[in-house]
């Protein structure tokens, strides 16, 4: 066996081998998720990881976000309270193509549910105020500043993450009205964005996510995130158009507004 024999067949095994890694990054789609450095957004990033997405998660302070970075997710800074940050997100981001945003990050106020939120005598301005930024503001203005790089995903996905608390004729009590409103708020961007010419040809929904476990959820809630996300994940990527405009839950079962 000569060596231009052998050197052409090392030739051909090094292109087939490029070939394939050029295949496998030319169809790996991209997953951006909002406050991916802990809760829902964190277990959510550790699904599409596994499940060979790339993903970009975002959090507002990267250097302090420890169990982010083990998942081998792309980690970009963002408040999606600061149009600054937002800007500097998406021209880190300019020319790339995004086929999943799941807008996640929120905020459920000062107090914790199991703190006794706000009730309407001593609800102050300021927290409807982070509420709204966060939970309803926050959402239009990411998929906004990220619309040039979900036009050039085949289809593109759009989830705002909200909650059974959002929904009109659901049983509640009399406080947390910054999160509930803001959430309320939310499900009617979710139905604005899904007839927006803006977002022709993409599929955007509302998710509630269930009671969780998790810091915002407290230990009151009865779902386990490592499962009920896996349940999210599962129902994200098999979204199709009649799924569009809609409000889901974890299991893929339809929500009321």
């Amino acid at each position: 066996m000569t060596n231009r024999f052998l050197a052409s067949i090392l030739t051909l095994c090094t292109s087939l081998l490029l070939t394939s890694h050029l295949s496998i990054a030319a169809t790996q789609k991209t997953v951006l998720i909002t406050g991916a450095n802990r809760g829902l957004g964190l277990e959510l990033t550790k699904h599409f990881v596994n499940d060979g997405y790339h993903v970009i998660g975002t959090a507002r302070k990267p250097d302090k976000a420890t169990e982010l970075k083990t998942t081998k997710a792309e980690i970009i800074q963002l408040d999606v309270t600061s149009d600054q940050s937002i800007a500097s997100m998406a021209n880190s981001l300019k020319g790339r193509t995004i086929d999943i945003l799941i807008n996640n990050a929120g905020y459920f106020g000062p107090k914790l549910m199991t703190e006794k939120p706000a009730t309407l005598k001593d609800l102050t301005k300021k927290e409807m105020q982070d509420c709204l930024a966060v939970n309803t503001l926050g959402p239009i203005f990411v998929t906004q500043a990220l619309l040039p790089n979900l036009q050039k995903s085949s289809q593109p996905i759009v989830v705002n993450m909200s909650t059974r608390a959002s929904i009109l004729t659901h049983k509640t009590g009399g406080n947390a009205y910054g999160y509930k409103v803001s959430k309320t708020a939310l499900n009617m961007v979710t139905r604005t964005m899904a007839a927006d010419p803006s977002l022709r040809g993409a599929i955007v929904i509302s998710l509630a996510p269930g009671h969780n476990k998790t810091d915002m959820g407290t230990h009151w809630a009865n779902l386990d995130p490592t499962q009920s996300m896996a349940k999210v994940k599962t129902l994200i990527t098999s979204l199709t158009p009649k799924h569009h405009g809609g409000f889901w839950f974890f299991d893929g079962s339809p929500r009321p507004w």
